[in-house]
């Protein structure tokens, strides 16, 4: 017969198993809910990175004061969008709406087009139906990108932009005093900058818009511009401060931000609409840039 020491050891080892059962319960537990958390974590970060963050359109929207600008122009709209690489209707489809909801006076194109990959027939058609509904009062223009070939250059003009091949033009809004705005093709090896700014004139207030970014160190000195749009980069497409920004593509390299101001140039870089790179965006989401202007005394 078992003494009562022993009944007492006993039932401490039963009360001790208990405890280290329960224990163990709660470290599976935890392991478990950790598991479930880190698997949400990831599932979550990459629903946003590549559903969130590649398609949820923002509208960048800027005031541009000067005094150059002529009280006729005083209040335009200006919208500039770029780098759609097109693949993606119902990202077009929100883009188009939010310029048209806008009423710009001016739409103005940044180059990239479409993707590398040959656009099908529908494809074209469908690209080409929502960018006809795009107006503007005093018009469309564009730049073309490196991934724009004949059949992109074919569907902008058949959409009624202007191509602004190292040209310029001067553009009036009920008045004998103009802007001018040039375009840079920055996909040639020798861009003509004479040529492109033909007629400059440093009163005249001067919009300089052109694809890959660095390229504005080129001509700035020499033809200096009021304002100057590029996109090319998609601003890194994942972007995490001080750590990492893969804006590291050709004449991309030395200017990653969204703005710059180099002397008295505004220079507005867009992170664009669609991805050619990885296909992903972190901190870099699809944007078009709004901008207003009002002259100044």
């Amino acid at each position: 017969m078992n003494s009562r020491i022993e009944l007492n050891k006993d039932k401490q080892k039963d009360i001790d198993r208990e405890k280290q059962t329960e224990k163990i319960k709660k470290i599976v537990k935890r392991i478990v809910l950790a598991i479930i958390i880190i698997f949400l974590l990831v599932f979550f970060a990459c629903l946003y990175i590549t559903k969130i963050g590649t398609a949820s359109l923002i509208v960048n929207e800027e005031a541009i004061v000067s005094s150059k600008i002529p009280e006729s122009f005083s209040g335009i709209k200006v919208i500039q969008f770029g780098d759609l690489h097109y693949n993606n209707n119902k990202l077009l489809q929100d883009t188009v709406n939010a310029i048209t909801k806008r009423n710009p006076d001016l739409i103005l194109f940044t180059g990239d087009l479409l993707n590398k990959e040959d656009l099908t027939p529908n494809n074209r058609k469908k690209l080409v139906k929502e960018l006809k509904k795009l107006d503007a009062t005093l018009g469309k223009y564009a730049v073309l990108g490196e991934t724009d070939n004949d059949e992109a250059l074919s569907i902008l003009i058949d959409c009624g932009f202007t191509i602004l091949d190292d040209s310029n033009e001067l553009i009036y809004n009920e008045s004998n005093e103009p802007i001018m705005l040039v375009g840079l093709n920055t996909n040639n090896d020798i861009i003509d900058y004479n040529k492109a700014f033909t007629n400059y004139n440093a009163n005249t207030y001067t919009i300089t818009i052109f694809h890959k970014p660095d390229y504005i160190d080129e001509f700035i000195d020499s033809y200096p511009t009021d304002l100057a749009l590029a996109g090319h980069s998609h601003l890194g497409e994942i972007r995490i401060p001080y750590l990492i920004n893969f804006a590291n593509k050709d004449y991309a390299s030395k200017y990653i931000n969204s703005y710059y101001e180099i002397n008295n140039t505004k220079f507005y870089i867009t992170s664009g609409l669609g991805t050619d790179t990885y296909d992903v965006r972190i901190n870099s989401r699809p944007s078009i840039n709004f901008f207003r202007l009002r002259k100044t005394t």
